[in-house]
């Protein structure tokens, strides 16, 4: 009975591991941008004047308005852009895509909207009208609001997402207002960096990982440590080949302004800092528009995923320890 429920253990242990990382990938999955956020709606010459200089930005505002298919209509929030809609919501759909950025016909819907407009989610290819102007479904996302997609080049934006590169994640701050320079941009109210946020949903999916691993190598070195020497040196090499194997993982997984060739810089330590402080009052302080709730609560499940993932690590390591002693 007793090896039947550390069994049971493990295998929720093994379940919540992998509900964390699929979380962390979806968190991943809305954070190749960097999100610059005003109070007030950028002038449409601003906005306009923007776009000529750095064609690869996403203008988006988000406000509520009436939509109709045929002769239902549904109360809805709307996503308006300009650019590329990935860089405002989660790219995965249920069914169909989001439209391409140059689309200014296709708009995608949520699975809500989909069942107050047309009664099914299987809306792809349907039509719907925001006054005179009809868009084409092209995809349906996941989502029990009724939220849409829409492209508008004539809206109000009072966000601009700056696409990643290589070099973005080098020095953020720097990079983020080099290009809003270059775009002739007004200073923004709030910088977020929803990478910070992936960062850490991953942090947090590894965390509990690791410590099961080091609670598993600790044990296995102690049950070898008073056998044989040949014994003990297969251990000591299997432990560290593993850890070779996983290092490369690692690494892929630790952001580059974390690097650790800047960790002797007192300096750097400061910036860094000042810089976390600033983009966790800028989460707390800017309005919840487009992509926000799900990368907040997003990150608030990964949170307490660890907790259980932590807890029953320790759990698993006690009744283990429990195990060798009644041995």
């Amino acid at each position: 009975m007793r090896r039947l429920i550390t069994a049971l253990l493990a295998l929720v242990l093994l379940l919540l591991t992998i509900t964390g990382m699929k979380n962390a990938d979806a968190l991943a999955r809305q954070s190749t941008s960097i999100s610059l956020r005003w109070q007030q709606a950028l002038a449409d010459e601003t906005a306009a004047e923007a776009r000529k200089k750095q064609p690869g930005l996403t203008l988006w505002g988000q406000t509520e308005d009436i939509l109709t298919a045929g002769w239902r209509q549904a109360q809805a929030t709307l996503i308006t852009y300009q650019g590329d809609p990935a860089l405002v919501w989660d790219p995965v759909c249920q069914t169909g895509a989001l439209p391409a950025p140059l689309d200014e016909t296709g708009c995608a819907v949520s699975a809500a909207l989909a069942w107050a407009l047309f009664g099914s989610e299987d809306a792809v290819g349907l039509t719907l009208s925001r006054g005179e102007t009809v868009y084409t479904v092209r995809g349906v996302f996941p989502g029990e609001d009724c939220l849409a997609l829409l492209p508008d080049p004539t809206a109000s934006y009072t966000a601009v997402e700056l696409p990643t590169v290589g070099e973005t994640w080098q020095d953020p701050a720097a990079w983020a207002e080099e290009q809003r320079q270059q775009a002739d941009l007004p200073a923004p109210d709030w910088t977020l960096w929803p990478a910070a946020a992936a960062f850490l949903a991953r942090l947090l999916a590894w965390l509990p990982l690791l410590f099961a691993a080091g609670v598993l190598a600790a044990a296995l070195w102690r049950a070898v440590r008073r056998q044989a020497l040949w014994r003990r040196d297969a251990v000591g090499f299997a432990l560290l080949l593993a850890a070779a194997l996983a290092l490369p993982v690692l690494l892929a997984l630790w952001p580059a302004w974390l690097t650790p060739s800047r960790w002797s810089d007192f300096a750097w330590w400061g910036r860094l800092a000042q810089q976390l402080r600033e983009q966790g009052t800028a989460w707390l302080a800017a309005p919840c528009l487009g992509r926000d709730l799900p990368v907040k609560t997003g990150l608030l499940a990964q949170a307490g995923l660890a907790v259980f993932q932590t807890v029953l690590c320790e759990v698993l390591r006690c009744r283990l320890r429990g195990t060798d002693q009644v041995k």
